[in-house]
């Protein structure tokens, strides 16, 4: 079992922003980790729930539809396959970290450090290299979907 915080890539993909591809990917994806011993970290509020949230009220197609569907009721929802993390019960970035990253993706590594062995997927070269160089596990979208998900 892995546990992973992800970055707004799959709302993005999931809302169909990406293309085609990269949703029909997002439903395989959401799919396999609901089925899956893997589980997802997410903070209350943090963007990558208010981009979720949005794919949910604007799922106007079949495929965005299932999407929202499976993520909120197969995985979002369910305590064994997300982790539920209130803004306030987050730990601290090193400062070292928090100088290295952009300000918008502070909520990831307080995610990520919260939960101890959660590896953090990106498509950001920058947060990803920076996140390595703290010495914590980070792997690319198609890393992760290589490694996990196929």
């Amino acid at each position: 079992m892995a546990t992973f915080v992800i970055n707004e890539w799959l709302p993005e993909d999931s809302s169909g922003a990406n293309g085609r591809t990269a949703q029909s990917e997002a439903l395989t994806i959401i799919t396999v980790l609901a089925e899956s011993d893997h589980q997802i970290v997410v903070i209350e509020r943090s963007a990558f729930e208010q981009k979720f949230w949005n794919v949910c009220k604007n799922n106007d197609d079949f495929v965005t539809r299932d999407i929202a569907r499976i993520y909120m009721k197969d995985l979002r929802f369910n305590l064994t396959r997300c982790v539920i993390l209130k803004p306030d019960q987050t730990a601290p970035i090193p400062e070292a970290l928090a100088e290295a990253t952009k300000t918008d993706d502070h909520y990831l590594l307080r995610a990520q450090l919260t939960v101890d062995g959660s590896i953090l997927v990106t498509t950001d070269g920058d947060l990803c290299q920076a996140v390595r160089q703290a010495n914590l596990p980070c792997l690319f979208r198609d890393e992760f979907i290589e490694d996990f998900i196929y």
